[in-house]
């Protein structure tokens, strides 16, 4: 999907479990800090350093043995202000 000029390009996390959290395999989060405000790193599998490190927030992939967490693109139309 090509972004236009009318389009603003933003990102997420998604964190996919392999075994079901709270009822759910995947969510979604605004930033990698804010993983660890609804998950332990013992949930994760990981301290959120190692994602750092892995690159995460450059776009890596971090797969590990409890999930995989994945920086994926948001596309939000731009809106036309009435003056």
């Amino acid at each position: 999907m090509k972004a236009s000029h009318n389009e603003s390009k933003e990102h997420i996390y998604h964190v996919s479990f392999k075994e079901p959290r709270h009822g759910r395999k995947e969510f979604y989060f605004t930033s990698l800090a804010a993983i660890y405000g609804q998950f332990s790193r013992e949930d994760i599998g990981c301290r959120v350093e190692r994602l750092w490190a892995v690159g995460v927030s450059d776009g890596n992939r971090y797969e590990g043995r409890k999930c995989t967490i994945t920086r994926e693109a948001v596309y939000r139309k731009n809106r036309n202000k009435a003056v």
